[in-house]
């Protein structure tokens, strides 16, 4: 496809809404941080304030440039400022996790050196190949580690009770959001008013008159992203006896319109009802982990039974906003390649092209393929895909939302054990409601791009309100 063709598709067709999205991100990042810097809001509610407001991103510069990204450079450069004036101490088990990236993209040199070269280099790019990994460590990495430290420096107002009040604020906002978009295009039938409201271009392109065709997102980057969050939200507002609102999260879940939503909400009931009762938190994990997989494995054995059950109903509002998209990942029909692994149908310009080349080198477990690496993996196996030209010329990235498996595949099985370890650490004493819901995000991490919330969960829940040790993750 054209890369004018698919920019075109990206970005609004009216100049002026695109002008305003793409100067937000700055905007919104010089607002948030002058708010904390002046001690009005914490660090922890900056940068989820932040993040639920990636509708907005610089698309001419990178897709990428939002306004996390810029709250983040800033808590990285003042981090740096403070590790170097020596006022940050990093712990040991947080230096490793630093230095994973660099022992990862070590090991695949010297194979692809000594051993085997299984990438493909598009003309003028071999060289992106050692230096993709800097650009990624610098721009992605160390900001997450950044915040990090930033958060557990304000460990005395930290706490689960802290995050789950701004989870829920943020959630409200949300759902006002989300009824202005609807708004915007049923009642005024203004595209250009539900853009600047925070909906995507190519969705809209997608949906038809019906108000079931809409993929609702807030001012999150994504329908699945926000799809994520709420489901993320559902277990707050049941704790706290909040039905009312926990039923909206599930139909504003419904109307992203993404299977991601209801996968967090099945590890949701085997987290709380099924394994709750357990103290460790990667007992839970695990375990939860384990029979998601296995009703995957089920419904891979029975997906016949839905293909045809979608068929004969297709023409239903409800069958096509809970089916759909289910049975588009399974049908084979046209795509004749299977592409279910372990039960789960992998998306077939995402992670199925990864797990081809995984089975064709399986030696790369060991390391994956290097960090920003995924550029080079050979064009071939993206053959049929919208993508397949970028491919031949080396051009974007390829990201996985199924996070487990893209750190997997970007930094090797030694370095997933080492993140599960250092970052299921729960603090003695945790409660099962806390150990459970922490429980829950890795599991939602395992499907979802929620990086940022395991992180300030796994902080939370490694960091009493009262601890004063000294040392925080850099």
């Amino acid at each position: 496809m054209n890369e004018d063709v698919i920019y075109s598709f990206l970005v609004s067709s009216n100049p002026y809404v695109e002008m305003f999205k793409q100067s937000m991100p700055l905007v919104i990042a010089a607002v948030l941080l002058y708010l904390h810097y002046q001690r009005r809001i914490s660090a922890l509610e900056t940068i989820l304030y932040a993040f639920s407001m990636e509708a907005y991103t610089m698309l001419s510069v990178g897709p990428t440039f939002t306004a996390t990204f810029f709250v983040g450079i800033v808590f990285m450069l003042e981090q740096g400022h403070r590790l170097v004036t020596g006022r940050l101490e990093i712990q040991r088990r947080y230096l490793l996790l630093l230095l994973l990236p660099a022992l990862s993209n070590v090991v695949i040199f010297l194979l692809v050196q000594l051993y085997k070269d299984p990438f493909y280099y598009p003309p003028g790019k071999q060289g992106a190949f050692y230096l993709r990994p800097v650009y990624f460590y610098v721009k992605t990495y160390l900001p997450l580690f950044a915040i990090g430290a930033k958060l557990v420096q304000e460990r005395e107002v930290l706490s689960f009770e802290m995050f789950t009040r701004i989870m829920k604020r943020i959630a409200r906002y949300s759902f006002v959001i989300v009824a202005l978009q609807v708004i915007s295009i049923y009642v005024f039938r203004s595209v250009s008013m539900g853009e600047v409201l925070g909906l995507q271009h190519r969705y809209l392109i997608e949906q038809s008159g019906s108000f079931l065709k809409l993929r609702v997102q807030a001012l999150f980057g994504e329908p699945k992203v926000y799809s994520a969050f709420i489901s993320l939200c559902v277990p707050l507002f049941m704790r706290d006896r909040e039905y009312r609102l926990a039923a909206l999260c599930v139909l504003m879940g419904m109307l992203t319109v993404s299977q991601t939503f209801w996968i967090n909400m099945l590890a949701a009931l085997f987290t709380y009802l099924v394994f709750g009762h357990l103290h460790s938190a990667r007992s839970k994990i695990l375990s939860t982990i384990g029979l998601v997989i296995g009703v995957f494995m089920v419904v891979a054995a029975c997906k016949e039974y839905f293909i045809k059950l979608y068929a004969q109903n297709q023409q239903s509002g409800i069958y096509q906003l809970v089916l759909k998209r289910s049975v588009y990942r399974y049908d084979t029909q046209f795509w004749e390649k299977d592409n279910v692994f372990l039960g789960m149908p992998l998306q077939r310009d995402m992670e199925l092209p990864v797990v081809d080349f995984f089975r064709d080198e399986p030696y790369l477990l060991l390391s994956g393929y290097g960090a920003g690496n995924s550029t080079f993996i050979p064009a071939r196996y993206f053959f049929g895909q919208l993508n397949y030209e970028y491919r031949l010329n080396g051009v974007g990235g390829h990201n996985l939302n199924m996070r487990w498996f893209y750190i997997l595949a970007e930094f090797g099985i030694f370095s997933l054990i080492c993140f599960f370890i250092v970052l299921t650490r729960t603090y003695p004493g945790i409660s099962l409601f806390e150990s459970s819901y922490f429980a829950f995000v890795w599991v939602c991490f395992f499907f979802s791009q929620i990086d940022l919330f395991l992180i300030i969960t796994a902080l939370v829940c490694a960091y009493k309100k009262t601890d004063t040790d000294g040392a925080v993750p850099g």
